[in-house]
């Protein structure tokens, strides 16, 4: 007799089941169930244990009393490889074996109906989460309806029986070492009395994600006594060596593979030295560590920082540095090398320690990205403080010295130097919401990479920021052009604090889509307090003292307030004039199936070249009637808070932050736009319209 099993539910690329071995249950025994899944053809599923991306997948159970459901059984995986990222999954159809228990006391005439929600991540070169209710329904055996075998899914669950990891042979002894001062770090597991004849072709697939690198080779070699040893590079989120090593060892060999469970424990095992690596096979060539578009990579980088003096987060911090070089007019060459020194060396080390700390956070699996310190309102709120106070400095509320460069006079020496180097680290704080052409190339690059080719990106970038001042410090040429000193300083530095305003009313207005009106509110309090301050900063006495540094101290005390925490991203707005929805790979991958145009826009508040793009292109009226006309669908992704799943999404197109612009054809693969945009270039990226 049929098992009366629902039909297969297809889905975005996957199609999903729930299968019975045999044609009924028998009450008081374990029945053999499955999950099948079977993605489409160059997509894929993934293991437990998902390798460097991706999700495992899973089944939540809802069944009738006296049933009950074990854990999915996890056939050996196959590596699935999208340029240097390796993950562990299955590419073509799966049977996920599971267990199901009928207590001896259920009785019943009816088919007992077992429900499942199986979801999933399937993969290409892009991820969409999948998700699918599944039911079977089967009669309870008796005499009369026997628990036949359902011919339908004989080879399938011996096929899926045969590729489930056996326990390791009894003789076997399994240990490990970590060897973290090698010169490699890397961990190496030894089969004592493993007797196998040849390890050309073999893997091993940790349970643990955090363990080993999944793309380094695993480097193996058999021992005069038949022992093998398997060396691999540790993981860079490799943190301790682990209480035991778990994972699947697989022995290819011809059509009879065999696949064990591993459980090593500590003990001594010598290094498989890196020279005894045998040569990968041509379709899983090593990926080398850094490809040859570096040296191409550091010049868009520079050139990324060169045209960041021009974009408008910048030009606050820049206005500051220019009064800094009219001041210094008639001063010695010698002095304004130091001065274009100091600013180098500040902007070189904010770029340098905000990269080594956001590879730091990415290292310990945070899913953050470039300009993460603006998605954090107390950074935001004393970034204004700041800004606030040197615009009134330079309105003349108050006069840090005889000489305003930087930061404040209160951070300068006699000679201004380290004035000009704080005002290259402010440029750095609040250069991260710009993002200039050939940015996003070099920092998706960067992030890729090992630490030392990262942080050399990250140099060159900040380079390429200090360039012009570096320029005009050593080219005497250009420092002669420069306009005399004079009486107009005092109204042209008066007149440069107003873009410092501004910016203030901007960080407010970031502040306010972070928090709340009540955030915003705490912020203009710590504005007034900061104001009260400098009002009595140079006034003497002690009631005067004791309130200015009460003032400051209350509206540091400010930042810690709970009024400023994050919220929970809301609704969606509108933005541009065009209505939007919030995105998500399950809607994306809804319209893609229904052949809709989808327009994706990922940007955030503080991101000023979003905004610029979304007032200059996405707002005009000629896009607005193309997008009516075409009925293409705008997904808005809002990176203004942290959002590990748009991080994500970022890095699989290269990129560590935004802006980032997708155009789908439906089915096809996404076009990506420019970061700067010009109504032309979306008209461009939108297929073509029937008149």
């Amino acid at each position: 007799m049929a098992s009366a099993q629902a039909a297969a539910v297809k889905t975005d690329h996957v199609e999903a089941e729930l299968l019975a071995e045999a044609t009924a249950l028998v009450a008081g025994a374990d029945n053999s169930l499955a999950l099948r899944l079977t993605p489409e053809a160059g997509w894929h599923v993934y293991w437990r244990n998902p390798g460097d991306s991706g999700l495992a997948t899973t089944l939540s159970w809802t069944l009738p009393d006296g049933v009950l459901a074990g854990d999915l059984q996890w056939p050996y995986p196959h590596r699935e490889t999208l340029g240097p990222i390796v993950n562990y999954g299955y590419a073509e159809s799966v049977l996920m074996p599971v267990s199901v228990n009928i207590a001896a006391d259920v009785v019943t005439p009816e088919p007992l109906l077992l429900r499942a929600k199986a979801k999933w991540l399937v993969c290409k070169d892009i991820c969409i989460p999948g998700s699918a209710d599944l039911e079977l329904a089967l009669p309870l055996a008796d005499e009369a309806r026997p628990a036949a075998v359902d011919e339908r899914w004989r080879e399938a669950f011996a096929k899926a029986r045969s590729e489930l990891p056996q326990p390791a042979p009894a003789d076997w002894q399994l240990r490990f070492q970590v060897h973290e001062k090698a010169e490699e770090k890397s961990l190496s597991l030894a089969i004592l009395g493993a007797g196998i004849g040849s390890a050309d072709d073999l893997e091993f697939f940790p349970y643990a994600n955090d363990l080993l690198s999944h793309s380094a080779v695993t480097r193996r070699m058999l021992d005069a006594d038949g022992s093998l040893r398997l060396s691999q590079t540790l993981s860079d989120y490799f943190v301790k060596a682990p209480a035991t090593v778990d994972g699947v060892l697989v022995i290819h060999d011809g059509g009879g593979d065999k696949a064990w469970e591993i459980h090593a424990t500590p003990g001594p095992v010598a290094l498989v030295p890196v020279s005894a690596q045998p040569p990968p096979k041509l379709e899983e060539a090593a990926i080398p560590a850094a490809p040859p578009a570096y040296l191409l990579v550091l010049l868009l980088a520079l050139l990324g920082g060169l045209v960041l003096n021009l974009m408008p987060c910048v030009f606050p911090v820049l206005s500051i540095k220019a009064i800094s070089l009219v001041d210094a007019r008639g001063s010695s060459a010698r002095k304004q090398r130091s001065h274009a020194l100091a600013y180098t060396a500040g902007v070189l080390a904010s770029f340098l320690g905000l990269a080594g700390l956001l590879i730091a956070l990415r290292g310990s699996g945070a899913a953050i990205g470039w300009g993460f310190q603006l998605q954090h309102p107390g950074f935001v709120a004393a970034l204004a403080y700041l800004f606030f106070a040197m615009g009134l400095s330079l309105s003349g509320v108050v006069e840090f010295g005889t000489r305003l460069m930087g930061v404040g006079q209160s951070l300068a020496s006699a000679e201004g130097y380290r004035g000009s180097f704080f005002t290259g680290v402010l440029a750095v704080a609040v250069a991260s919401p710009c993002t200039a052409p050939f940015m996003g190339t070099a920092l998706g690059y960067a992030l890729s990479q090992p630490a030392i080719v990262a942080l050399s990106v990250f140099a060159a970038l900040g380079l390429g920021l200090a360039l012009p001042f570096l320029a005009i410090g050593f080219v005497p040429a250009l420092a002669k052009a420069l306009p005399r000193p004079g009486k107009w300083m005092e109204n042209f530095k008066q007149f440069m604090a107003f873009p410092l305003y501004l910016t203030t009313v901007w960080l407010l207005w970031v502040l306010g889509g972070l928090t709340d009106r009540n955030g915003m509110t705490v912020a203009l309090l710590g504005l007034t307090l900061i104001a009260f301050a400098l009002w009595l900063w140079n006034r003497s006495g002690v009631v005067p003292t004791v309130l200015k540094f009460a003032a400051m101290a209350s509206a540091i005390a400010l930042l810690a307030t709970p009024l400023l925490a994050k919220q929970l991203a809301g609704p969606a707005a509108a933005t541009g004039g065009s209505a939007h929805e919030p995105y998500s790979e399950a809607r994306l991958g809804e319209l893609r199936a229904e052949g809709r145009t989808v327009f994706v826009n990922f940007t955030a508040d503080w991101c000023i070249t979003c905004k610029v793009n979304e007032r200059v292109a996405l707002a005009s009226s000629r896009v607005r009637e193309a997008f009516a006309k075409g009925q293409v669908v705008w997904l808005e992704g809002d990176w203004t808070r942290e959002d590990p799943l748009i991080t994500q999404t970022l890095e699989r197109f290269g990129r560590s932050g935004v802006p980032l612009y997708l155009v789908y054809a439906g089915a096809a693969e996404a076009a990506v736009l420019p970061q700067l945009l010009t109504p032309d270039i979306v008209l461009g990226a939108l297929p073509p319209t029937s008149p």
